[in-house]
């Protein structure tokens, strides 16, 4: 799953309609009604505030009085394909005077959304496995190398008379810890840690 957490927007007009989609990074129903509150502020006078939200298995679209399944359900299905949790996608429409039916209504509620989610920088969801290790200056270089090969993350790195380190890996690291230290140093689960890990392109 993928969460947005800086807001991304889009703006389309359509015959004389003003349509700006938001996104949003929310956790819960009171963030998702403080983002609604801000948007109505923030673009006032609209006719129309419509939006869509998944937070982990609460979901739910919003017409905000556009036809039935023109808006709402439309900018939820965006976010189910594109595997978005945590994510808040508003569409605010001032009415341009020119009614457009609600198949070219629809379309234009999905571009612009869709727009404003594809130009956002979307960060993975994930638990990662944790340990504090303690490990000697002759193992430090060879740690790097082997974690950089599989994708672990190492910070909070001290520096004394040993190294102490956090490692956070995607799957369980013992066996590599224990083969990479060979008994020399300390290694010591931590609960698991929940990230937000920027999508990289390959």
């Amino acid at each position: 799953m993928f969460a947005i957490l800086n807001s991304s927007t889009s703006t389309l007009i359509k015959d004389k309609s003003r349509f700006i989609a938001v996104t949003f990074h929310v956790r819960n129903g009171e963030e998702v009604k403080r983002c609604l509150s801000a948007i109505k502020k923030e673009y006032p006078k609209a006719r129309h505030y419509c939006y869509a939200y998944i937070i982990g298995a609460e979901e739910k679209g919003f017409d905000d009085g556009e036809p039935a399944r023109t808006a709402g359900r439309p900018l939820l299905e965006l976010l189910k394909r594109g595997q978005f949790d945590e994510t808040l996608i508003a569409v605010i429409r001032y009415f341009g005077g020119t009614l457009l039916g609600a198949s070219r209504l629809l379309r234009a509620y999905v571009a612009v959304a869709n727009e404003a989610l594809s130009g956002a920088e979307k960060h993975e969801i994930v638990h990662l496995f944790s340990y504090a290790l303690e490990l000697a200056y002759s193992d430090y270089e060879y740690l790097l190398s082997e974690a950089k090969k599989r994708s672990y993350i190492l910070e909070n790195s001290v520096f004394s008379d040993t190294i102490m380190i956090k490692l956070l890996a995607r799957e369980p690291a013992d066996d590599f810890l224990q083969q990479t230290l060979h008994g020399r140093g300390k290694i010591t689960p931590l609960e698991m840690e929940r990230r937000y890990l920027k999508e990289t392109s390959t």
